[in-house]
């Protein structure tokens, strides 16, 4: 199956102001749905702005070449002390669609999967990281390729299992690009 890659234009969409998370959510979400076929799917939201050598489009090319955007395998990534006790490869959010509709479950807070993505990025990232991140690409990816992530250091604590749930392994470690289905920009 080939990558599908489109663009989605979100002007509004700034870290200036708050966004208006369930308005620029419903926009992206349709948009999945108008172009991501029913299934189970896994997604990784990525800022351009975290790979500084790159644009959206040269970080695009390394994810349809490689299936990822872990180019560097000697970058440490965000919250790294807390998840380095778990064999994973990405840190990401599952969804589903169903009958050409999002599937959302009680876990969201608000009414759209890209709306409570941004809120984490606009908010949830002060605690982490100490500023906003603007999402600028979402990764697709078929979930029945990639499984849960397994704790390897039992000596370790325990993660909350919120964070836990949202660590992946792809189950085909030398060919992740088969895992891929799509990539979105979001374009201001």
């Amino acid at each position: 199956m080939s990558v599908k890659i489109f663009e989605i234009f979100l002007p509004e969409y700034q870290l200036k102001t708050k966004p208006n998370y369930s308005k620029i959510g419903k926009k992206v979400d349709k948009e999945l749905v108008l172009n991501i076929p029913d299934g189970k799917y896994i997604y990784r939201a990525i800022s351009s702005n975290d790979h500084k050598d790159h644009t959206i489009d040269s970080l695009t090319s390394i994810i349809l070449e490689s299936g990822t955007d872990k180019y560097d395998l000697n970058r440490k990534e965000v919250c790294y002390d807390d998840f380095c006790m778990y064999d994973h490869d990405i840190q990401a959010g599952f969804f589903e669609i169903k009958n050409n509709k999002l599937v959302l479950d009680n876990s969201f807070e608000y009414d759209s999967l890209f709306g409570d993505t941004v809120k984490k990025f606009y908010e949830n990232v002060l605690e982490d990281r100490g500023y906003r991140v603007k999402i600028d690409i979402l990764i697709i990816y078929d979930a029945t390729k990639l499984k849960k992530a397994e704790k390897i250091d039992e000596r370790a604590e325990d993660l909350n299992s919120v964070l836990v749930n949202c660590l992946y392994k792809f189950k085909d470690g030398k060919n992740k690009k088969d895992a891929l289905v799509a990539i979105v920009k979001i374009l201001s």
